[in-house]
Formats: C-alpha cells, structure tokens, sequence
C-alpha cells in the first residue's frame, strides 16, 4: 500500500476506495449494489489492509472505473442514456461469451470508451441529486 490516497481496491469482487476526507484522515467507500453508489463502511479497512484474504485486487484508478462501470453495469436496472449503454456493454460480451471467445480488441476498446462515459454519466447523476459519489 502505498499510503498516498484515494487507493483502489475490489474486495471479493467488490469496488472499494480508500479517501482521505476533508480534516484528513482516512474514510472506506465500498459500492452499492443496491443503487451504484458508494458508501461509507469502515469494516472494509480492516478486511483489505489484513490482508488476510485472498481475494483483493489493487488497482489503478483506470482499472477501478472499469470495474465499478462492469459491477453496474451487471447488477443495475433503469431507464436512461447510462443503462441503454450498460445493455449495449452487457450484450458485446454476452455475444462474445456466447461463442466461447473473447473481446476482439475493437470490441474491448469500444467496451473501455463506453464505460468510460457510463461512469460520466452516472457519476454525474449522483452529484445532480446532491449524493456521494466517486472521488479523485
């Protein structure tokens, strides 16, 4: 760890940053899937900074935003420009699961650059309606 913050983790598949908040200190922000967002849960400092379990990925902020853009994706239902994208990510990948192969590299970079905007998007919404959202 690197002690410099936000850091990036997934925890059991689960997307959570570590912040330093306002007065300083340090604050663990752990995504819903309930509602996509992120949510304060101190437990996970302790789970992640043990080290204890086997199943903790550290990431680079770029490889965090895909990864909580993907958790959303496949876990959130709505209406909107961000889900009508979510269904388009969800069906590349289906497609290519479905015959057994991976992503192209155009289908992966389309994958990464709509992600990349569903992020925008719902982080924006959040912030609209006055709710956390993803800092850094």
């Amino acid at each position: 760890m690197s002690g410099v913050l936000p850091e990036y983790y997934v925890y059991e598949g689960r997307p959570v940053v570590f912040v330093e908040p306002d007065g300083g200190g340090l604050d663990c922000l752990v995504l819903s899937p309930e509602n996509g967002e992120f949510l304060r849960d101190m437990s996970y400092v302790r789970k992640i900074r043990g080290g204890t379990h086997a199943d903790i990925e550290t990431l680079s902020r770029a490889e965090f935003v895909q990864r909580v853009e993907e958790y959303r994706g496949r876990r959130l239902k709505g209406d909107g420009a961000v889900f009508a994208l979510y269904e388009t990510v969800n069906g590349l990948e289906d497609v290519a699961r479905g015959e057994g192969r991976a992503l192209t590299g155009e289908e992966a970079a389309l994958v990464r650059s709509l992600r990349g905007r569903t992020h925008g998007l719902f982080e924006d919404g959040l912030r609209a309606r006055g709710r956390g959202y993803l800092p850094g």
